[in-house]
């Protein structure tokens, strides 16, 4: 039983929480600062090796398609596949998206855009992660809200491209670069409490199980929150690279 879900806790038993929530959350951590620099390294060496820069330019959308294709299969066998199967799903989406990503900075200019934009989202990354971590509050009450602006960000992206391409009168007018700025501005609000919201998922999560006698729950937990903060600074990062592409 978790001592948190008592009224008169064992004092032993909360320190050994403690200590579980302490070191799953380093887990976690670390293997979101590790895959973010297998991606850096992936994407410098796409951009140092041309035959590898022609091979994703030409197959880009294929590439893409693969790395949402990762993320679903992660998400439905999160407590189904075996730990190191979902540690080398996180290994291959991390790889993939080094590729795309080195592509996606190029066009945005590397000093220009890319490199304020890797500096913003790490600020914003650590900033809203303390939060996550010292907030009293369970923080989960707010993905509801959070996926809706996701989806309706998505859904805006959608008609502004529809529009420009099939010359809808008035959406047409609106400069697809101005869309891009409003989207990038929500983005960084948006990502930035879902890293306070994932990390803060994780600590509760683990406070949950942290005694339960199955170890791999923890480790899927730990995994899983792994690829969540990793998504979120991706996003931050994309989100920053539409800001600062856009005063170019």
């Amino acid at each position: 039983m978790n001592p948190y879900m008592t009224q008169t806790p064992n004092a032993n038993d909360v320190a050994l929480v403690e200590s579980i929530v302490s070191q799953r959350l380093k887990g976690s951590i670390l293997w979101m600062v590790d895959t973010p620099r297998l991606t850096l390294g992936i994407g410098v060496a796409t951009l140092m090796n041309p035959s590898w820069a022609r091979f994703a330019a030409s197959n880009f959308n294929i590439l893409l398609i693969a790395e949402v294709a990762v993320v679903f299969l992660f998400s439905m066998r999160t407590y189904k596949a075996n730990v190191m199967s979902l540690y080398a799903m996180f290994f291959i989406y991390s790889a993939l998206n080094g590729v795309t990503l080195s592509l996606v900075s190029l066009a945005y200019g590397i000093m220009e855009a890319t490199v304020p934009a890797l500096i913003g989202a790490l600020a914003f990354f650590v900033a809203f992660s303390i939060v996550g971590l010292t907030t009293k509050k369970n923080l989960a009450g707010l993905t509801p809200y959070l996926v809706a602006a996701i989806f309706g960000m998505i859904i805006v992206s959608l008609v502004f491209m529809a529009a420009s391409y099939f010359s809808i009168p008035y959406l047409s007018s609106i400069s697809y670069s101005t869309i891009s700025l409003i989207l990038g501005y929500v983005g960084v609000v948006v990502f930035s409490i879902f890293t306070a919201v994932d990390i803060n998922m994780i600590k509760n999560s683990v406070t949950q199980l942290a005694l339960s006698e199955d170890e791999t729950i923890l480790d899927r937990i730990e995994i899983a929150g792994a690829l969540s903060l990793y998504l979120d600074f991706i996003n931050l990062f994309l989100s920053l690279l539409r800001i600062f592409g856009n005063r170019r």
